[in-house]
């Protein structure tokens, strides 16, 4: 059975070892720099979550929780256990919290990218069709196109512009 831990400073050991995997699973144009990494934990609308399977960690999850809906900035699972079915179990748990559930894949021009929307509409979600331009992590790099996924269904514009703007003014705002 998989649980979560909250990770509440970046002086946990337990970030050390999230940090270690978010590291490597996300490129570094797509990674916070330490300052807002600690802004984001000390956000009462952010959650960063180690997820275990009684003492083998699992993976990460961050995730911000808004009105309406959860976005999922950040999931990721330990390269070893890929494929073993724990990103479908943690993301049935984060789909669980929330009526809507948006998060954001690459565009499709590799494989990866693909199979990667072929697992999100697996587990119900949608791409929507708005242009959509992440805002930059690092003041040196531009913001990168990325395609919008919504869960249980797609979102209407106002909807996008509502992520948007939280996206923009409150989630990278840090």
């Amino acid at each position: 059975m998989l649980t979560c831990k909250k990770i509440t400073s970046t002086e946990s050991t337990l970030f050390q070892r999230l940090d270690a995997l978010y590291s490597t699973a996300f490129p570094w144009h797509e990674q916070r720099e330490m300052h807002a990494k600690q802004q984001a934990i000390a956000s009462p609308h952010y959650a960063l979550e180690g997820w275990f399977e009684e003492d083998l960690f699992v993976g990460l999850s961050g995730c911000w929780t808004f009105d309406d809906y959860v976005y999922v900035e950040h999931l990721a699972i330990d390269g070893a256990l890929r494929s073993q079915g724990y990103g479908k179990i943690i993301l049935g748990h984060i789909l669980a919290r929330s009526p809507m559930t948006i998060l954001e894949i690459d565009p499709l021009t590799t494989d990866i990218a693909e199979k990667r929307l072929r697992f999100y509409e697996s587990m119900g979600f949608f791409a929507n069709p708005w242009p959509h331009t992440h805002p930059a992590y690092h003041p040196d790099v531009a913001g990168h196109a990325l395609i919008v996924l919504s869960y249980p269904k797609p979102i209407d514009a106002l909807h996008y512009e509502r992520f948007n703007a939280d996206l923009c003014h409150r989630v990278m705002a840090l």
